[in-house]
């Protein structure tokens, strides 16, 4: 239902703002040459919340639909200035200041906070200070890294359909129908607006950063449930961190390779450049899609191979998967010098 909803509404969002020129131009950071509508979070939103919404009011319990508002009144901030930033822009400065209040919004309405690093470098509980900064931290840097993964047609949003996906079959093991049904909308509404992403025709439109801002806060909210032992006391998966290492693996790393190549030059580690991976498959003559679908596999095997390399030893198991994730990066960045010389 998510995915109808979200698909009726984009070409009518496609054709007002054409129609408005509330389109993205292209740029010199840019991975594209004509006007195209930026507003793709518009769709996604309205998908998810109406139906998030509808079947919560039916399905959740008060303290479930408290949540679920919470988690409302945070993306209603970022909701804003994601648009805010599509249409007139903003500066990274305000958009940090924002992300921590949406988060900070949300842990304090809800204390749902990432308490426990469940043995990983001999930490257990974290003490509550701790809990609360680190969990503000893990926020910023999903909801960011995920931004930054959003330059090519239909790799935010693949990116996004993964996590979501192993993120449904987490809840769906542990059974929390407040996650299942919020998890499952962003899902459809996704789905919709990639199929309009990867469009080649007019009815073509772009996430924006209110699609990437929404997105990024969503998946932050559920990992941090998933990582949260006064929501998710059941131990379906053991050695979680290593768990939400290997979906995120991906956006984390070249996120950190990137800021390193920028401060190495000299450069602000905020300011933008055309140094990531998926710039790299395009610059050796590979197409949006098909740089996609490289990466899409890549992110598949980290995550396939982080189940198969199970230790018991949460230490070992991170070392592996986080050294394979490292190992994989760097030998898809060697091919892609090869090729481009």
């Amino acid at each position: 239902m998510a995915f109808i909803a979200s698909y009726r509404i984009f070409p009518i969002i496609i054709n007002v703002s054409v129609i408005k020129n509330l389109t993205a131009s292209p740029n010199e950071r840019s991975s594209h040459n004509k006007k195209t509508p930026n507003l793709g979070g518009l769709g996604i939103s309205f998908g998810a919340f109406l139906i998030s919404a509808f079947f919560g009011s039916l399905m959740l319990d008060t303290e479930m639909v408290n949540i679920l508002l919470s988690i409302a009144v945070s993306l209603i901030i970022l909701f804003y200035a994601g648009i805010k930033d599509d249409l007139i822009g903003l500066s990274a400065k305000v958009k940090l200041f924002v992300e921590v209040i949406s988060a900070s919004i949300f842990i304090y309405l809800t204390d749902i906070r990432i308490d426990s690093f469940y043995g990983l470098f001999g930490i257990n509980e974290l003490p509550a200070i701790l809990s609360y900064t680190f969990t503000i931290f893990v926020f910023i840097v999903i909801i960011n890294s995920f931004n930054l993964t959003d330059g090519i047609d239909g790799l935010a949003a693949s990116i996004a359909i993964i996590i979501f996906s192993c993120l449904l079959y987490y809840f769906i093991n542990t059974e929390s129908i407040l996650a299942i049904t919020s998890i499952s909308s962003m899902l459809g509404s996704t789905l919709a607006f990639l199929r309009f992403n990867i469009s080649k025709g007019k009815l073509k439109i772009f996430m924006g950063n209110v699609g990437s801002l929404v997105i990024g806060f969503v998946l932050a909210v559920f990992t941090t449930m998933v990582l949260s032992s006064k929501f998710s006391s059941i131990n379906f998966i053991s050695n979680k961190p290593v768990y939400i290492l290997a979906l995120f693996a991906f956006p984390f790393l070249d996120t950190i390779r990137v800021i390193i190549l920028r401060v190495i030059s000299g450069k602000s580690p905020f300011l933008a450049d055309k140094n990531h991976l998926h710039h790299k498959f395009l610059e050796v003559g590979f197409s949006h899609i098909k740089s996609t679908f490289f990466i899409i596999t890549y992110c598949l095997i980290i995550i396939s191979f982080s189940f198969l390399l199970f230790d018991a030893n949460i230490l070992k198991h991170f070392i592996l998967t986080l050294g394979l994730s490292i190992v994989f990066l760097l030998l898809i960045i060697w091919v892609l010098s090869k090729l481009k010389n």
